[in-house]
């Protein structure tokens, strides 16, 4: 047994070119059977209707058989390794009797009398559309032959000629002059449509072949690049835990000559240690930063947990208030909000970087809010605050790594690395993250998230 395997892009693409072939089929049987009905009952042409009728539903019955066919070719577990050598000689079945039927109904419709001949151009641009290059010269030699037979075969009367009355008066397949134009023009037309055809289908051939090895390629890269990146995550990650832990000390042992239990110290020392101390605060903080981002990205997956919304804010909130003393905090969750499907830890950290940012940032007697509700499938946590402000220049960057903006650089110290994690967990959610903000007006922090569904990369 052969193995089986999911269709790709070649594979698709012949299984849409038969359904294309099988379409058209049908619209040509439609076309045919009223096209000949309108020109024997109304315009009152003398046509072989019988014969012209038998072929129609002929077309009509053994475009069925292959349209039930390829419904199975369609199922990915019939779809084997050999598709495309299997839909070629699909399609050769195909043009075998459509050419059949075609020069069957030529032949009973005038011959080359008919100015429906020229129609066979559609059928060979299709066909060169999905066959190589030299199966369809071979079928463009095919079509002119048979039309030379068909030609030579009425005008020797070795074929009886159907003529069309009521519509031609002169029977013009005896005037060997205007069948050879019209064998000429019409072999040509054939050729030239073959070659045109030939020429872009093997120029988009080769385009899609470009594509598909760049976008393998693309992909190789993709997921070497990713390794790095979680490497590289991974590698930040044990450095700044590294360093988090003597920083911690070295702030313990300042505390400790700071508070006088290595005895008074004079008041330029006490100065130097103090301004010592900040530093160390916030290279402490600094790599705090860095080990959340880094673990964030290191971590494959999510662990999603149904998590109380009203719950998180609450902790959130409890974590974060001691920033903001003199500043009313209003808090207002719609009652349906209920639980989402999230990484509860990530999540709490973007609610208390929110909340804390908005508090530090509001002056005494400020306020802020933090406003939770259901919108269709998602659910949307809002933060305002009167603070000061985000200026215009800096909203697009806000998000970005280890970006401050310039109202905020001036005022207190921080990393810029707060709001890009942020962003990276409700992206990584699914979800989406937007600001508003007015300089000395305040600042609005849009969360939105899907409530049933997460993403987890």
């Amino acid at each position: 047994m052969k193995s089986q395997f999911r269709p790709g892009l070649r594979e698709i693409e012949l299984i849409e070119r038969l359904n294309w072939f099988i379409g058209l089929r049908w619209v040509i049987f439609l076309f045919t059977l009223s096209a000949t009905s309108f020109a024997w009952l109304v315009v009152g042409i003398d046509l072989p209707v019988v014969p012209v009728y038998v072929v129609t539903f002929f077309i009509a019955f053994y475009n069925l058989c292959f349209s039930l066919y390829l419904g199975r070719i369609k199922k990915t577990t019939l779809v084997v390794v050999d598709l495309p050598e299997r839909a070629i000689r699909f399609g050769v079945v195909q043009t075998f009797f459509d050419l059949l039927s075609l020069f069957l109904l030529i032949h009973l419709l005038g011959g080359v009398e008919n100015p429906f001949i020229f129609y066979f151009i559609f059928h060979t641009v299709l066909t060169s559309l999905f066959f190589p290059k030299r199966m369809s010269y071979l079928q463009a030699c095919i079509v002119s032959l048979l039309m030379g037979c068909l030609i030579v075969g009425e005008y020797t009367g070795v074929i009886p000629h159907h003529h069309l009355h009521g519509l031609l008066t002169a029977e013009l397949y005896r005037n060997p002059l205007y069948v050879s134009t019209v064998f000429i023009v019409f072999s040509t037309s054939i050729f030239f449509t073959t070659f045109i055809t030939t020429s872009i289908s093997e120029r988009l051939r080769d385009r899609e072949r470009e594509l598909t090895v760049k976008t393998t390629e693309l992909e190789r890269a993709n997921r070497a690049l990713s390794e790095k990146d979680r490497l590289k995550s991974e590698y930040v990650r044990m450095v700044a835990h590294d360093i988090k832990s003597p920083l911690s000390s070295v702030s313990s042992l300042l505390d400790t000559v700071l508070e006088g239990y290595t005895g008074k110290l004079p008041h330029k020392a006490a100065e130097l240690i103090e301004r010592a101390q900040k530093r160390i605060e916030y290279l402490h903080h600094y790599t705090k930063d860095l080990l959340d981002l880094s673990k964030m990205r290191a971590k494959e997956s999510l662990t999603l947990e149904p998590v109380d919304v009203k719950r998180l804010i609450d902790e959130a909130i409890a974590l974060s208030e001691k920033k903001g003393k003199g500043v009313r905090l209003v808090v207002d969750v719609a009652g349906d909000t209920g639980s989402i499907l999230a990484d509860r830890e990530q999540l709490l950290h973007v609610m208390v970087n929110l909340i804390s940012n908005a508090l530090k940032y509001t002056p005494e007697g400020g306020k802020v809010e933090v406003k939770a509700f259901r919108d269709g499938n998602n659910l949307v946590i809002r933060v305002s605050d009167t603070g000061i402000g985000i200026p215009e220049e800096d909203l697009p960057r806000i998000f970005d790594e280890f970006y401050r903006a310039g109202n905020v650089a001036k005022i207190s110290k921080g990393t810029g690395l707060g709001l890009a994690m942020v962003k990276y967990i409700v992206e990584r959610h699914g979800g989406s993250v937007k600001v508003e903000s007015k300089l000395n007006q305040g600042s609005v922090f849009t969360v939105s998230l899907p409530l049933r569904t997460a993403r987890p990369l």
